[in-house]
């Protein structure tokens, strides 16, 4: 990510709201100014980001990954991911964590969400109740990396 990325990052994640609602944008934007970040990018436009950070030495979690909806299955979070894994298996990492909304909510947005990660070598870690919001629970994946 360039100095001067994250408004653009805030604005394709705002044009994201079946994903990301207006009071997630602010916490996206708080993550870009602390946490490492890679970003899609097609011509001088940002298509697509993945905010991360190291929980410790061996492991590392997903904060927030989004794609332009008109990106969605042409396998740039794929290539983002791979980026991902391959930057943070050099710094000695062996464990990828990311949180997304669980089966157990009905929004059917997160169902692609959800298989993206599985399809990617992804298990369930376990569901955490009530996390997001009362009723709102979180699915928490992880991955083990090489």
């Amino acid at each position: 990510m360039k100095p001067g990325d994250r408004a653009s990052i805030v604005a394709l994640a705002r044009s994201l709201s079946e994903f990301f609602p207006e009071d997630v944008i602010t916490a996206i934007d708080e993550s870009l100014k602390k946490n490492p970040c890679i970003v899609g990018l097609l011509g001088d436009g940002i298509v697509g980001f993945l905010v991360w950070i190291y929980r410790d030495p061996q492991t590392a979690e997903i904060l927030w990954m989004g794609i332009r909806e008109d990106y969605h299955g042409l396998g740039l979070g794929s290539m983002m991911l791979e980026s991902l894994e391959r930057h943070i298996e050099t710094k000695g990492v062996t464990k990828l964590i990311v949180s997304t909304l669980s089966y157990t909510v009905d929004y059917k947005p997160y169902e692609k969400v959800r298989a993206f990660y599985y399809a990617r070598g992804f298990k369930s870690l376990g569901i955490q109740q009530d996390y997001y919001y009362e009723g709102v629970d979180r699915l928490i994946l992880v991955k083990t990396l090489r």
